[in-house]
């Protein structure tokens, strides 16, 4: 059976991105970033054995990587930083450390808009 275990956690940024009339011009956001992770659940009698991964280990790893990015500019991290870059980037750094199986990143900019970018 696989269990699918996530959190969230917010982050500041500012960003401008070129060529776009109403974000071209440099301004911030509080985003809203959920991860998830999936995996089995064995069952046993082991403490390991009954969690996809444990959340102080998900947290600790999470916020090194989100730590990158909050309260930056992002141009200069992105060469466009958009919201789907934002999620790849996420995305792509914590597939390398992570020892669950990533499954989903998604980052709200603001209220009612996010971008997802799932395995």
């Amino acid at each position: 059976m696989k269990f699918k275990v996530g959190m969230e956690f917010w982050i500041d940024y500012a960003h401008s991105v070129e060529g776009h009339e109403k974000c071209e011009a440099k301004h911030g956001h509080t985003a809203r970033v959920v991860i998830e992770v999936e995996g089995n659940v064995k069952g046993g009698q082991l403490y390991r054995d009954n969690v996809v991964m444990d959340f102080d280990e998900l947290r600790r790893i999470c916020r090194k990587v989100l730590d990158e990015l909050d309260h930056r500019d992002l141009n200069q991290i992105f060469d466009f930083p958009t919201t789907e870059n934002i999620a790849r980037y996420i995305f792509e750094k914590l597939k390398k450390r992570l020892p669950a199986e990533l499954a989903r990143v998604t980052v709200y900019e603001g209220e009612g808009k996010w971008a997802t970018v799932e395995r």
